[in-house]
């Protein structure tokens, strides 16, 4: 039997599935099944950020090379004041480096390529460049394998979790926010939940997105209503049309 897959591709089916158990509230939400243990979606996007994640590091190394002050997202919650200009970043840059070099390590070990006995490289490196680029090589060489049979590949990928598909996506966010270049999404004046009535349906940046749009969730921890982006339309649509017919 096929299993949903364990990615962020299921937040939105995950979440009505626990307020059907907790409040019995009825859902149409299907999930996504793993291919066989996790989707294509979600290792079509963690290849990409795979791809992606040296040139972020590159940029983010600039920042400790220029000595600059570290950007306020750059902290990861974990340094409020750095000792020296360009600590944040390269502290960054050691932590994921030395974690992809640890998945390297831990999947070539699994695969019987490398012997048990052989360690990680370190997370720096003199050409740190061809070292970044030549670990990312290697994953993305056994990707599709890891992404199916690692034995962590079922875990949801939640913070901290083990899944290199949650690994990847960990380093790809946290090197994105750290030099801005993620997307800045205006904030949306929406209108009421349908269910509700209340001001709390947001743009969720939890769930899966569909065909490109974010789905619709209520907030109201007694509600949780969640819509599509074409149902919210059609809810609005209908909104207007009631409100034109009384007035």
């Amino acid at each position: 039997m096929p299993t949903p897959c364990p990615g962020p591709c299921n937040n939105a089916w995950r979440k009505a599935e626990a307020a059907l158990a907790a409040t019995g509230t009825e859902h149409h939400i299907q999930p996504a099944w793993g291919q066989p243990t996790q989707c294509y979606l979600c290792v079509d996007r963690t290849i990409e950020q795979l791809k992606k994640l040296p040139a972020l590091l590159a940029a983010v190394r600039e920042e400790a090379l220029e000595g600059t002050a570290a950007k306020l997202t750059g902290t990861i919650g974990r340094i409020t004041m750095p000792t020296w200009p360009g600590q944040a970043s390269r502290l960054l840059i050691d932590r994921i480096v030395g974690e992809m070099a640890e998945l390297q390590a831990d999947i070539l070990t699994q695969r019987g390529i490398w012997a048990d006995s052989r360690r990680p490289a370190l997370g720096t490196a003199p050409n740190e460049t061809a070292h970044i680029s030549g670990i990312a090589a290697v994953l993305l060489a056994h990707w599709d394998w890891a992404m199916q049979n690692h034995p962590a590949s079922g875990e949801p990928h939640d913070r901290d979790n083990a899944n290199p598909g949650g690994q990847a996506s960990s380093w790809f966010r946290a090197a994105l926010h750290f030099t801005k270049a993620d997307e800045q999404r205006d904030v949306q004046r929406l209108a009421p939940c349908p269910r509700c009535h209340g001001p709390y349906l947001v743009e969720s940046r939890e769930l899966r997105l569909v065909d490109g749009e974010p789905y619709i969730e209520c907030r109201d921890p007694d509600c949780r209503r969640i819509m599509t982006r074409a149902e919210y339309d059609r809810y609005v649509k209908e909104l207007n049309a009631s409100i034109s017919a009384a007035a």
